[in-house]
């Protein structure tokens, strides 16, 4: 099959939106205790009626993770793939207004405590570097909305670094929050490449991580906490070895975990596109089974295994069931928009 730019970008944000919909039934359910409940792992959308994070919603229907995804993907596209402070702080306020359901329902501990104040119009790069409270600032939200800021710097790594950190600014205003998005943001950037391998994907989120570390080092508020890098080459060399991804899962259970901080997360997703050599479908379920945050990790590690697998090699049922659940999200659109910058 012929390589298309415009193919990988969808691809990126269809994996995305399924991981988030596929996590959502297993969030903050323990590895066993996704076997047990679902009798075995879950290997299809599950309806989440159980979940008391998503009460209400369907199944194949995301959360606050890719609906933000979408949000900033559209404020990508609107300002010519070049980013600014501002313009992501009126998607996040966008996003809380558009989405009733998902907010406050699902904004985590540093989205929740911003909207009202950017709403009120307060500087956005002092609310992203306010602390006082734990999460804030070093949760994974800035991770996984991030796809558009590597999608709209393919092969450009540095780009989709500085991408990353601009959509950072005003919520996550941290060297931890920099290094993590950078990374995601890399990763991707890197797996639109007509070249790309899972070697070269994984040495870019590596790239990234540092480079964010680096910047939010000189420029960020210096939150508690590891740093990303660290737990990255940790989480790469837990699934090192691993003879199927049920090992890598449980590798990655017992030697990282996946709760909402970023820096895990991260680490996690990225270990699991390594596990699964690049495979969407393998990436995600991964993603949903590991425990914990499972909707955000399967999103995140998505928008890298469907930047790296295109599209086209979606599973069409399931991407017509998610379609059907999420008639909100026009991501062929937004592909659209992304590609012809």
């Amino acid at each position: 099959m012929s390589y298309s730019l415009q193919d990988r970008i969808l691809g990126s944000l269809v994996a995305a939106g399924m991981g988030d919909a596929m996590g959502a039934p297993t969030e903050t359910y323990s590895r066993r205790e996704i076997i047990a409940h679902f009798g075995g792992y879950v290997e299809k959308f599950e309806d989440p009626k159980d979940n008391p994070l998503v009460v209400g919603n369907i199944t194949a229907e995301v959360t606050d993770d890719a609906s933000q995804m979408f949000e900033l993907a559209k404020a990508v596209a609107e300002t010519g793939g070049h980013l600014t402070v501002e313009a992501t702080a009126r998607a996040i306020v966008r996003w809380s207004e558009s989405y009733p359901k998902y907010y406050p329902r699902n904004a985590g501990p540093t989205t929740s405590r911003v909207i009202d104040d950017l709403r009120a119009g307060k500087d956005p790069v002092v609310l992203g570097q306010t602390g006082g409270f734990y999460g804030r600032g070093t949760s994974n939200g800035a991770a996984m909305r991030v796809a558009a800021c590597g999608l709209c710097n393919p092969g450009d790594l540095d780009g989709a670094v500085n991408t990353a950190i601009t959509s950072c600014v005003p919520t996550h205003g941290t060297q931890h929050a920099y290094s993590g998005a950078a990374a995601i943001s890399a990763a991707i950037a890197e797996a639109l490449t007509e070249q790309a391998t899972v070697e070269t994907v994984v040495e870019a989120a590596i790239y990234g991580c540092l480079k964010g570390e680096l910047i939010g080092e000189k420029e960020a508020r210096p939150a508690y906490g590891p740093y990303c890098l660290p737990l990255l080459h940790r989480a790469l060399a837990a699934v090192d070895g691993a003879e199927n991804m049920e090992e890598a899962i449980i590798q990655l259970d017992r030697n990282i975990g996946c709760n909402v901080d970023i820096q895990p997360t991260v680490a996690c997703a990225v270990a699991l596109f390594k596990a699964a050599r690049g495979d969407w479908k393998k990436t995600i379920l991964g993603g949903a089974n590991l425990g914990g945050d499972t909707d955000t990790v399967a999103c995140i590690a998505g928008m890298i295994a469907g930047a790296f697998c295109g599209f086209a090699e979606i599973d069409q049922q399931w991407y017509r069931t998610f379609k059907a659940a999420n008639p909100a999200l026009d991501l062929e659109a937004v592909a659209a928009a992304l590609a012809a910058l």
